[in-house]
C-alpha cells in the first residue's frame, strides 16, 4: 500500500479551517485552523511535500478543548471526530499541545498562543509519519 492510500486511513487523525492572525490564547474556547503545508513521509524514502489534499488529510478542523475533541473536515467533505487524550501548556503559556492515539497511531497538535501558528505531527504504525502546517483563531467562532 502507497503512502497516499495509507494516509487515508489516517486521515482522521487531523483536519483544519481558516488562516488568520489572531493570536490563540490557551483555555476551553474551540478555535478554528487551516492547513497550509504538509509533509508526508515513509520510512526508508524521500518525504513528499505538498497540500493537505495531496496526501489526503483533512483541510479544516475544529479544536474543542473543552469537549475534548477535534473535528475535521476533508477536502471531499467528509468528517471525522477524533479525541483529545492530553492536553498541556508550556511553563509560560506560549504553546498548547493536544494529543491523541487513534488507528495505530499518534497525533500531536501543537498552537502558538501569541501568533496561532500551528505545527501537527502523526506518527502512523511503524512506516509514516505526517507533519502539517497552518494557523488557529479563536477570533473566527465569534459573532
Amino acid at each position: 500500500m502507497g503512502l497516499v492510500q495509507r494516509s487515508v486511513l489516517h486521515s482522521t487523525l487531523i483536519g483544519a479551517v481558516f488562516a488568520a492572525s489572531t493570536a490563540v490564547m490557551a483555555g476551553e474556547e474551540p478555535m478554528m485552523c487551516a492547513v497550509n503545508e504538509t509533509n508526508a513521509c515513509t520510512k526508508g524514502e524521500k518525504c513528499t511535500r505538498g497540500a493537505a489534499s495531496d496526501i489526503n488529510m483533512p483541510l479544516l478542523m475544529k479544536i474543542s478543548p473543552g469537549e475534548k475533541e477535534i473535528l475535521s473536515l476533508a477536502e471531499d467533505g467528509t468528517r471525522r471526530v477524533s479525541k483529545i487524550k492530553n492536553s498541556a501548556t508550556d511553563v509560560d503559556n506560549r504553546f498548547v499541545v493536544y494529543q491523541g492515539v487513534e488507528q495505530g497511531g499518534a497525533w500531536s497538535v501543537v498552537v502558538d498562543t501569541k501568533n496561532g501558528a500551528m505545527t501537527v505531527s502523526i506518527a502512523a504504525g511503524d512506516t509514516d509519519a505526517y507533519v502539517l502546517y497552518g494557523a488557529c483563531s479563536r477570533s473566527i467562532l465569534k459573532p
